[in-house]
């Protein structure tokens, strides 16, 4: 009796390892965005932020403009890098930042944007990406 309870135990466990270890490399390749469908569209992106949530945006030839979203979760003064309507912005809140620069249609262009952190006071410089159209 003892050997087949062995047995059965040692196949769980054989198991619960292939399981976890399945579990554990998924978890890898949706922290690194394979199972995200907008990477994988060819048509209009934009993200890259840390501190901002890119929520849409439109290009021209010579300049961006650019809806974010507050991410951080506290009061952000928006610096330089764009023009913004309005500069300080709340936790949750939104901005349209002008960005000024060349954008080929098809190409891929780095966004650059300064804030300071109104709770710590500190200046900080947060970047993105938009795949002009």
């Amino acid at each position: 009796m003892k050997t087949k309870g062995q047995t059965a135990l040692e196949y769980l466990v054989t198991y619960g390892w292939a399981i976890l270890a399945i579990v554990i490399i998924a978890a890898v390749l949706y922290y690194f965005g394979v199972f995200n469908p907008s990477k994988l569209v060819s048509g209009q992106q934009c993200g890259g932020f840390s501190a901002f949530t890119c929520i849409d945006y439109t290009n021209t030839a010579v300049n961006a403009t650019v809806v974010l979203g507050n991410n951080m979760g506290r009061q952000l003064n928006i610096t330089g890098g764009a023009t913004c309507t309005p500069t300080l912005i709340g936790a949750n809140q939104q901005t349209i930042c002008v960005f000024t620069g060349e954008f080929t249609p098809g190409s891929e262009a780095t966004l650059s944007l300064s804030y300071t952190d109104t709770q710590s006071t500190l200046a900080k410089t947060d970047s993105g990406f938009i795949r002009a159209k």
